[in-house]
């Protein structure tokens, strides 16, 4: 029978204590099994330290069973993720790093073997498995199964993160001058250091050549190491080179380094022997040829030994930093403080271009409408010859600003569009000749504003490059907010006049009294208006007034209408805050005699003007919107004029500016009543008496009116009162639709006022 354990208390020695027991192949494959549970049950608390101790202990597992292969991969996985890297617990890691080196040499991995023994030489470190006088260039010739070239990257084949990079032999640290931003092609001071932490029994490391790749405006820099001949100036066991840098090398490998070198790249050489514990600061220059910011990506220093090569690859930014700039003098070793915080990244502003432009006969105000001449200076204030290129737009809204155009100059086409700006205008863009050192060239350009006032944004671009510089290309831009004013304003009154020609006869028609001048072919009502237009100048200068005439833009079907200027056909000087009164004869008459609808017509004021003060300037036509004109064709109307209905001639001359007046200062008024209608109508005419005048004429009458009929009541008035405005009130009211009409004044001399047509009295 069985022996019986009552493990209640006491549980059985192989759980009590696993590794008090001695293991056969069972108890092995149980202890694995119970290593990876314990470290599956760890990770999901995120209990890493007791995972990495499981870890650890599985891994020496299969190194006492002789299970090479296994332990490596178990302890390699954890080397190259431990957390005591970063936590600084070195004796522990040194036993790792020792058990990876003998597993990978029992399973022949060179590669991680020289790896192991690239960081067991770091002086971090307390060991001296690798013996005394210790070589890694003659280690990496010798060593068996290694691939050529070889590539160590710190953030890939080393444990990430890698705080700490001074338990690696090489330490490699940058930065840039002393200041965190500099000029577009000036002088860009660099500094790197490498400082080898080996420990003091291992043999110097030869670097042939470390390669910096920059991401930004900066070429990279291969510094290749050259014995040196004479000794540089030291610090304890620091050293400082100051090197020169040219374009001709052979490229490194792409396969060290995140970027590959190209020919174009730079080159420099220095002594890069290193002795444990020796510091070397290389200086050199460099000059940006692209603005923006520029870093450094990675630096990959490479060993060659024999046939083989190693690169040691630090792309991770935290590690390339460096708090004190040196300088080397033969007085010895300057350090001060880094003006950058140890950044190594730097802000490169483009140069502030030299070159000059320059608006020298801008004027302060521009007239909307105008067509307008700007002289363009361009100034060569650069230390070499430039191949200047040149573009100029109106920025803001398409259908606002006015478009630009070169006088005798040859634009390029076609012209570009830049998407970065609202404005849908395009660039106009034209080639100068080279430009001298200190020297200036003048172009002109034209332009026409609108007709709205509008304010616009003059874009002047130069793109240029020196002759001494081709592929640097240079821009300076120019910026002039221009003004466009509406130059004029204006007032119209709009009077009807008395018709001179007979109406036709609405109780009989004769087609053939058509005359040879065409003046009845249209055989419908006719009206006569007159518009003033008074017409001011807001320009701050004076401008020429080439003349003025009234255009009817909308003008119904069925209607003709026909406009005549009154006013001398002459130019005249308008000064700023002046005014200048224009006058236009309307005729609007329809083309059918039974159409008495009213009509609508839409004018506009067209004025021509020229600035004064410019010599062959040319002369513009700013159009100014007039109010609509409504024509009441069939309903009656009661006009006003001065002495009798005038005649034909008189119609079309200018009207005078006096009162025609007889000796004794008597004034004769006529009053014309109208029915277009097809109604006869009746009219009770009154005239109410006034302390300003006497009147002679009806006191009181009635007017009867066949359809198309016209009719006129005289007065002669005899003002008491002169030196001033006097208002005969003269009613008419149409009996059958007791409806008072309105009497419209009709020449000058007379104003329509609430009690009828008010007539102008001149001084005794």
């Amino acid at each position: 029978m069985p022996a019986l354990y009552d493990t209640f208390l006491v549980q059985e020695p192989l759980r009590q204590d696993p590794f008090a027991v001695t293991h056969n192949p069972s108890d092995h494959s149980t202890l694995v099994v119970v290593y990876n549970k314990s470290s599956d049950y760890f990770a999901e608390r995120d209990r890493i330290r007791a995972v990495e101790k499981l870890q650890y202990e599985l891994g020496r597992l299969y190194m006492r069973e002789g299970e090479w292969e296994e332990g490596l991969k178990v302890l390699k996985r954890l080397w190259r993720g431990v957390s005591w890297r970063k936590e600084g617990w070195w004796e522990l890691l040194g036993l790792l790093t020792e058990g990876v080196r003998e597993c990978a040499r029992r399973s022949g991995d060179g590669k991680v073997v020289l790896e192991a023994e690239w960081e067991l030489m770091s002086s971090s470190f307390i060991t001296t498995s690798l013996g005394q006088d210790y070589d890694f260039s003659i280690r990496l010739g010798g060593m068996e199964g290694l691939e050529e070239p070889m590539a160590i990257r710190c953030e890939d084949q080393f444990p990430s993160p890698c705080t700490y990079v001074n338990i690696y032999p090489s330490l490699v640290d940058y930065l840039f001058g002393s200041s965190v931003q500099c000029q577009l092609r000036e002088s860009l001071p660099v500094q790197i250091t490498i400082t080898s932490h080996a420990q003091s029994f291992t043999a110097p490391l030869t670097l042939s050549q470390t390669l910096i790749s920059f991401d930004g405006g900066l070429k990279n820099v291969c510094i290749e190491h050259k014995p040196e001949s004479e000794s540089p100036p030291s610090l304890d066991d620091m050293q400082v080179y100051d090197i020169a840098l040219d374009t001709a090398f052979k490229p490194m490998e792409s396969s060290f380094s995140n970027r590959s070198s190209s020919s174009g790249d730079l080159r420099g050489a220095c002594d890069l022997r290193f002795p444990p514990g020796r510091r070397k600061v290389i200086s050199f220059k460099m000059t940006p040829r692209d603005s923006g910011t520029a870093r450094v990506t990675s630096i990959t220093s490479k060993l060659e030994a024999g046939p083989r090569t190693l690169a040691f690859v630090v792309s991770k930014t935290e590690y390339l930093r460096q708090e004190e700039f040196y300088s080397g003098s033969t007085g010895g070793v300057g350090r001060k403080l880094a003006g950058n915080n140890g950044l190594n990244e730097i802000r490169i502003h483009p140069k502030p271009p030299k070159l000059q432009i320059r608006l020298p006969a801008l004027r302060k105000e521009y007239l909307a409408d105008e067509t307008a001449t700007l002289d363009i200076e361009i100034v060569n204030e650069e230390d070499d010859n430039a191949d200047v290129y040149l573009e100029a737009r109106f920025l803001g809204q398409a259908d606002a600003v006015p478009k630009w155009s070169w006088i005798g100059e040859e634009t390029l086409s076609p012209s570009s569009e830049d998407p970065l700006s609202d404005s849908k205008a395009t660039l106009s863009k034209i080639r100068l000749e080279q430009i001298d050192q200190a020297k200036g060239r003048k172009v002109q350009g034209t332009f026409t504003a609108r007709s709205l006032p509008t304010e616009a944004v003059l874009e002047i671009k130069a793109l240029y490059n020196l002759v001494s510089e081709p592929d640097t290309p240079l821009s300076k831009v120019f910026i002039q907010d221009i003004i466009f004013d509406r130059p004029f304003e204006a007032t119209y009154d709009f009077q009807p006049r008395v018709d001179p020609d007979p109406w036709p006869s609405y109780f009989s028609t004769n087609d053939d009294e058509d005359g040879d001048d065409g003046k009845a072919s249209a055989g419908g009502l006719r009206q006569l208006w007159h518009c003033t237009s008074r017409l001011a100048l807001f320009a701050s200068e004076p401008l020429i007034i080439d003349g003025a005439d009234l255009q009817a833009i909308d003008v119904p079907d069925g209607t003709i209408c026909s406009v005549f200027t009154d006013h001398p056909a002459q130019s005249l000087a308008l000064a700023p805050g002046s005014s200048q009164k224009f006058g236009f004869q309307i005729t609007v008459q329809k083309c059918d005699l039974d159409d008495r609808r009213s009509t609508t017509v839409g004018f506009q004021l067209r004025i021509h003007w020229r600035r004064q003060l410019s010599e062959g300037a040319p002369a513009a036509t700013t159009t100014i919107q007039c109010p609509d004109l409504t024509i009441p064709f069939g309903e009656p109307r009661v006009l006003a004029s001065i002495a009798g209905p005038p005649t034909q001639e008189s119609s079309t001359q200018a009207p005078s500016t006096e009162l025609d007046n007889d000796s004794n200062g008597i004034i004769p008024i006529t009053y014309t009543i109208e029915n277009p209608s097809t109604h006869v109508l009746n009219f009770a005419v009154s005239m109410d008496t006034s302390d300003d005048f006497a009147f002679s004429g009806p006191k009181a009458t009635s007017v009867t009116l066949v359809p198309l009929g016209r009719e006129t009541v005289r007065y002669r008035i005899v003002p008491i009162k002169r030196g001033g405005w006097i208002t005969p009130n003269l009613k008419v009211l149409d009996t059958g639709f007791q409806q008072v009409l309105r009497v419209w004044p009709t020449g000058e001399g007379m104003r329509s006022e609430k009690g009828g047509a008010a007539v102008w009295v001149e001084e005794a």
